[in-house]
């Protein structure tokens, strides 16, 4: 009777098993981290954005006149926007406990964006030149045309940074959705279906 009364699993609701109203008084904590994975996840989508946005920026305000100081637009992207979306990324990193190599490439982001500023300090402090300066040296050319490289750097990263907090935010839902539109039965339910069968072929015929 017990047998003939028990539920499978399998035919269970797969995210009803993982979800919040399971857990009970941890119902407010898997909430909250939900909260922080999706903040997560639109903050890099918004960097990626913005970082795109800073390379067309740049392009913006070298082929403009230089009266209209376009380029005035990819500073201010670059000094606030750009700072702002990197630190929400690497607190909403750690909030959401994404993962000590996901964190560890949103702090990356962080130095890569100090570094852009470096670079102009250091060329200046080496090169005793400034914003201004008419003719500077070939060397302080080259050293300062790292900054459009490093602004790659800062888009790849941002990029894989925001791939993974997409996976970390949504993935796991889709693949909730597609396990419970076909469950699979599980070993015991299996076997539970079988044992009738064995039974039936052990039994001698009646003469």
């Amino acid at each position: 009777m017990y047998v003939a009364a028990r539920i499978p699993r399998w035919t269970r609701r797969p995210y009803l098993r993982d979800s919040p109203v399971a857990d009970g008084p941890h119902t407010q904590e898997v909430t909250v981290r939900r909260f922080f994975e999706i903040a997560f996840s639109m903050v890099t989508i918004l960097l990626v954005i913005a970082v795109v946005l800073q390379l067309y920026f740049a392009g913006m305000g070298v082929f403009s006149d230089p009266t209209d100081r376009l380029f005035a637009i990819h500073g201010w992207n670059g000094r606030v926007v750009l700072p702002l979306l990197i630190l929400l990324s690497l607190l909403f990193a750690a909030l959401a406990r994404a993962g000590k190599r996901t964190i560890w490439l949103s702090a990356l982001l962080v130095g890569l964006l100090a570094l852009q500023t470096l670079i102009f300090v250091i060329t200046g402090l080496v090169f005793n030149i400034g914003p201004e300066t008419p003719h500077p040296p070939l060397a302080a050319t080259m050293l300062l045309s790292l900054h459009p490289i490093n602004g790659l750097a800062i888009l790849v990263v941002s990029v894989i940074v925001a791939a993974r907090a997409w996976k970390l935010a949504f993935a796991r839902d889709a693949a909730s959705v597609g396990s419970s539109a076909a469950p699979a039965p599980d070993r015991e339910t299996i076997d539970l279906v079988r044992e009738p069968s064995r039974q039936s072929v052990g039994r001698a015929p009646a003469p």
